[in-house]
């Protein structure tokens, strides 16, 4: 688990990030595999039956990038008076005032308990096979823990749990650029027949 602190904040304001350390490391080897891969294949492909058919690869090699750069992105957000919660197509906003406690559910992933009972599951800390061994989820858990004991009290006037879709620009970049080259290969090879 990683812990970042944000500079330029007052100590009341500090910002913590809570991710997997590994994620990024397998992050950039998926990349950059999967690149040397996709760019050995387009070659191979090519200069076997042209580029008509090698180029096929770069847009599947941009989506799955895309793909993989958004489960990279998701992480906790621990701030002053709310908990972010960054999975990969959603986006929880919550105030320190509705949230009870955070636990490792049953599947080992970690769990942001709600008033009211509703549960918000942390992609972040999903219950890997390494977390049992390691236990990150379970030390997400207590450093959201220890947050809700500390600073301020919430006074109760903060609105909801907010929900919007996750932004991740490089990644949604990345396949939008897979699926318009996709597109426009198509129409290419449409046009130009053979």
């Amino acid at each position: 688990m990683t812990q970042i602190v944000e500079s330029g904040m007052s100590m009341n304001d500090r910002t913590a990030v809570l991710r997997r350390r590994s994620w990024s490391v397998i992050f950039g080897i998926a990349v950059v595999g999967l690149g040397a891969g996709m760019l050995l294949a387009v070659v191979k492909v090519t200069s076997m039956n042209g580029f008509r058919t090698g180029w096929q690869g770069i847009p599947v090699y941009l989506v799955i990038a895309g793909l993989i750069g958004r489960i990279v992105n998701c992480k906790v957000v621990l701030r002053k008076d709310a908990l972010t919660v960054i999975n990969p197509l959603r986006t929880h906003t919550l105030p320190k005032s509705v949230i009870e406690s955070a636990a490792p559910g049953e599947d080992g992933g970690l769990e942001v308990t709600l008033s009211g009972g509703r549960t918000v599951p942390v992609f972040a800390y999903g219950g890997s096979f390494i977390d049992h061994f390691r236990g990150t989820s379970g030390a997400a858990a207590e450093t959201i823990n220890r947050w809700l004991r500390t600073g301020s009290e919430p006074d109760g006037s903060s609105a909801g749990a907010a929900v919007s879709w996750t932004r991740c620009r490089l990644a949604d970049l990345s396949v939008l650029s897979g699926v318009l080259l996709a597109g426009g290969g198509a129409l290419w090879m449409a046009l130009t027949g053979g």
